[in-house]
C-alpha cells in the first residue's frame, strides 16, 4: 500500500511538472514557431493524471493520519481530512486549480493560463511539505515558500525536457533556437533549484534533539547524486554540445538526443525517490 501511494505521488509530481514546465517553455517559444500542437494529447493526459493522483494522495494522507493506510479510501476518512485538517483545506484549493488545468488542456494554446494554474497547484504543495513543517511555526510560510520555489524550478526543468525530447530526436529546424532558449532559462532555474534545495535540506535535517532517519537520508542522498548527474549533463549540453550543434557538427546532432533523454530519465528517477521521501519521516525517536 505504501508503494501505491508513493508511486501516486511520483505520478502527481511528474504529470503536474510536465504541464507547468512545458507550458512555461512553449509560452516563451512562440516566436520560434514551436506551438506545442504535437504535445497536446500528452499534456492533456498529464493534466488529468495530476487530477486523479491528487485524490490518491489525499487517500494516502488520510490513511497516514488514521494509522491505517487502507482506511484512507473510506469516504468518511476522506471527508474528515478535507473538512478538518490543514492538508484538506489546501487540497480543496489545489483540486480546483487542477480541474482548471484539466479543462484548459482540452484546447491548444493558452500556455499562460496553463502555466499559472499548474504552477499555483504545484507551489501549494510547499504548504504541506516536510520542509514547511520543520522547525518553529513562526517561519513556516517562509519555509513553504522556499519549497515552492524548489518545486517550480524543478518543474520548469522537467517540463522543458518533455518539450525538448521529441524535438531533438526529430532534429527540427527550430531546434538550436529552442535549446538556446531553454538553456538561458535553465541557468536561472538550476540556480534556484540548488539554493532552495540546499535550504530545504538544512530545514529538514538541521533540527536539534532528534536522530536522523537512515532511510530518509539514504533516499535524499540518492536524489542529490541523480540531481548532480542532471546538472553535469545540462552543463555538457550548454557549453559543449549546443555550441557544436549551432556550428552544424554532425556528432553534436547525434549526441544531443542521448544527453537530453538521459536528463529526463534522471529526472524521472528523482521523482520516484521523491514519491517515497514524502511518505518517510525525516526524523525518528
Amino acid at each position: 500500500m505504501i508503494a501505491l501511494f508513493a508511486f501516486s505521488r511520483t505520478l502527481h509530481f511528474a504529470s503536474l511538472m510536465s504541464v507547468f514546465g512545458a507550458a512555461a517553455l512553449l509560452l516563451q517559444a512562440r516566436g520560434l514557431g514551436v506551438d506545442g500542437t504535437g504535445l497536446r494529447k500528452l499534456l492533456g493526459a498529464a493534466a488529468f493524471t495530476a487530477l486523479a493522483t491528487a485524490v490518491l494522495c489525499l487517500c494516502g494522507a488520510g490513511g497516514e493520519m488514521s494509522g491505517d493506510l487502507t482506511a484512507g479510501f473510506e469516504p468518511q476518512v476522506m471527508g474528515s481530512v478535507i473538512a478538518g485538517t490543514y492538508y484538506g483545506h489546501v487540497f480543496l484549493v489545489r483540486i480546483a486549480l487542477l480541474v482548471g488545468v484539466a479543462l484548459l488542456s482540452l484546447a491548444d494554446g493558452a500556455f499562460l493560463w496553463k502555466a499559472l494554474l499548474s504552477g499555483a497547484a504545484l507551489a501549494a504543495l510547499g504548504l504541506t511539505s516536510h520542509a514547511a513543517a520543520s522547525g518553529t511555526p513562526r517561519y513556516e510560510l517562509l519555509r513553504a515558500a522556499n519549497d515552492s520555489l524548489h518545486l517550480l524550478a524543478s518543474a520548469f526543468w522537467v517540463g522543458g525536457l518533455v518539450v525538448l525530447v521529441p524535438e531533438v530526436w526529430r532534429r527540427t529546424p527550430q531546434l538550436v533556437g529552442l535549446l538556446t532558449l531553454f538553456s538561458r532559462w535553465g541557468v536561472a532555474s538550476v540556480a534556484v533549484l540548488v539554493i532552495a534545495g540546499t535550504l530545504n535540506g538544512v530545514f529538514i535535517l538541521g533540527q536539534e534533539g532528534m536522530p536522523w532517519n537512515g532511510t530518509y537520508v539514504t533516499l535524499l542522498a540518492a536524489k542529490i547524486v541523480l540531481a548532480a548527474a542532471m546538472v553535469a549533463l545540462a552543463l555538457t549540453n550548454r557549453f559543449g554540445v549546443l555550441p557544436a550543434l549551432a556550428r552544424g557538427e554532425e556528432e553534436a546532432a547525434e549526441t544531443i538526443p542521448l544527453t537530453v533523454s538521459a536528463e529526463l530519465g534522471a529526472a524521472l528517477a528523482i521523482l520516484v525517490i521523491v514519491g517515497f521521501l514524502g511518505l518517510t519521516a525525516p526524523m525518528q525517536m
